[in-house]
Formats: C-alpha cells, structure tokens, sequence
C-alpha cells in the first residue's frame, strides 16, 4: 500500500510541478542523455545509459518524496454513500464548472496542491421560525412579508431539499463553500422571502389564511425552485408550522369575529332544536287528540252494557259463596262481608 501511495505521490508531484511551470520532462531528459553521449572520450553503450537514466528517475522520485513529506504529506479521504465530493486545485486557475468533476469513494490528493469538497446528496431539512424550541436558538428566522390589504404578516416554515449529484460542480461555483447551514439560513431564506412577498403581496390575509393557502404555498415553492434549479438545488417539501400571525390588532378582531360565529352556531342550535321539540309535542297532541276520538267513536251501548257484565263476572269468580255474617248488640249492627278471594 505504501508503494502505490509513493507512486501516486510522485505522478501528481511531477504532473502538477511540470503543467504549472510548463516543463517538457521528456526533453529535459533527452537533453541531458545527449549531452553525456556527445562528451569527449569513447561513447557509453546503452546499459551505461540506461543506468544513468535509472539515476536520474531514482533521484526524482526521492526528491518528489521529501518535498511532499514536507510539505504536508498525502491526503487521503473517503467519500461514502449519499455524499459526493469535488477536487479542487488550490494551484491552478479552475472558472467554470467543467473544471471540478464529481468524485465517489477513496480519494488521495496533496493537501497543500488539492482540496476535497463533500457535499450531502440525500434530503436536508429546515425549520424557519421565532420559536426556539423548533428553531435555532436566540434567532428569529421566520419570513415576515405584506398581503394586498398591508397587513404584516409573520409565518413559520418547514421545508426540505436536496442537491443533485450531478449539479454539484454548479453550486460549489455559486457558493464556493459546504457549510449548508450558512446556506439554507442565508441565501435560501432570502429567496423564500423574496417570494412570498412577491405572491403575498396579490392576495389578501383572509385569503392567505383561508381558501387560497394551498395555492399561495405552492406558488412560493414554485418560484424559489425557479432560481435554484440551476444550482442543483430542488425544494422537494414546503409548507406552513402553525398558522399565520398577523398583527396583534387583527388578531384580535379575528378572536371576536370567531366568538359572534360561534354565538350564532350556537344560537342557530338553539333555535333548531326548539322547533324540534315543538313539533314533537305537537306530533304527540295531535296523536292522543286522534287516538281519543277514535276511542270515543268506538263506544257504543252495547260496548258499555258488555263492560257492565264483564265487571260483574269477576267478582262472581272472586265470592266464595258465603253469605254476610251479622252480629248485633244493643247498640247496632255489624255486617261482616268476606274478602274477595277467600275460599275456605
């Protein structure tokens, strides 16, 4: 493994010393064998050559060796899953995008000559609010922006993007740096807000805050997906944490408007509900007025004379066929009758 580290060493170290200075290695060396060939003297056969070349490269490559050792030695670095990195030439003159090709797994470089940068390619997240139990603490990041009636109006936001693998030479040139946390809390919060206050500003609050929400939400994510597609970032989730706040004074107007609607319902409930139980009680009238005149219709003569002699067979069946007993005294008579049912 040391081998192959020296001998990656040596091919950057000579590659990157010969494009920066413009040094024709091969000529140099063609130059010097020449130069020993043509000395005074019988000519040298090629071993003797050949051995001078070995030197030569020998010399170089310990040369190319101490000089890297000393000046920082080999990088080497793992770009692993859901990451991709970018190789930056600290000595070179790189502008555009084609000059810092993406690169995965392991990477050897010399760090004072190269810089590897890592950027995440799977889903980043973010919470734009005052509150700093969700939100960073002591900062206020929520996006305060005005709605055609003027009004004011501050709203928390969670979202969530990614950038793409491919499009990661266009924002390491845009922005220059991997710190996302500056990004996501700088120039895209300033987008976001440049675009609500663009679509804010068409609609009304109760609008906002009511139907046309979905709508208003999806226009902003929308428009800031138009400015940075063409870094490589894609908004993949966008949306309200909580409900809009307006200023307090309309706060407070929305709390008295939602207590008269809640009195009415109410009120509303009430009267629907009176007139359910006046048309019970009405429904229950009319029915014992119609059962009892048609109980009343049904009473005849003969249906009373049927009743008389259907009492009178009951309490035929309940004697026990005794007569009344009777005791006297000088002060009256008691008649004693027998209770019905007592048989002996």
């Amino acid at each position: 493994m040391t081998a192959v580290i020296i001998i990656i060493v040596f091919a950057i170290v000579v590659y990157q010393i010969t494009k920066k200075f413009d040094i024709d290695l091969l000529g140099l060396l063609e130059k010097n064998i020449r130069s020993f060939a043509s000395q005074d003297g019988p000519r040298k056969n090629r071993e003797e050559v050949h051995n001078v070349l070995r030197k030569i490269i020998i010399t170089g490559v310990i040369g190319a060796i101490v000089i890297a050792l000393a000046m920082g030695g080999v990088g080497c670095k793992r770009i692993g899953a859901g990451h991709v990195g970018i190789k930056v030439n600290m000595a070179g003159n790189q502008r555009g995008v084609e000059d810092y090709p993406t690169v995965v797994g392991w990477i050897f470089y010399i760090p004072f000559m190269t810089q590897v940068v890592e950027y995440p390619t799977f889903m980043q997240t973010a919470t734009w609010t005052g509150d700093p139990r969700s939100g960073r603490q002591g900062i206020d990041d929520s996006i305060s922006f005005n709605t055609r009636d003027q009004l004011l109006v501050s709203a928390d936001i969670n979202l969530s993007y990614i950038i793409m693998e491919k499009q990661v030479p266009h924002f390491y040139v845009q922005f220059r740096s991997d710190n996302l946390d500056n990004f996501t809390h700088g120039y895209l919060h300033n987008v976001a807000k440049d675009a609500f206050n663009g679509i804010g500003s068409k609609y009304t609050f109760d609008e906002i805050n009511g139907e046309q929400k979905e709508k208003v939400l999806l226009a902003v994510k929308e428009r800031i997906n138009a400015d940075l597609n063409k870094y490589g970032v894609v908004i993949q989730q966008f949306g309200l944490l909580g409900a809009l706040r307006p200023p307090e004074s309309v706060m407070k107007a929305i709390t008295s408007k939602m207590e008269a609607i809640q009195r009415a319902q109410q009120a509303e409930n009430e009267v629907r509900e009176a007139k359910a139980q006046a048309a019970k009680a009405v429904a229950k009238a009319e029915g014992e007025a119609k059962s009892n005149h048609i109980l009343a219709a049904s009473i005849s003569p003969s249906l009373i004379q049927w009743r008389q002699l259907e009492i009178t067979q009951q309490y035929v069946n309940k004697w026990n066929g005794q007569r009344p007993m009777v005791e006297g005294s000088s002060n009256g008579m008691i008649l004693q009758l027998p209770e019905f049912g007592q048989r002996k």
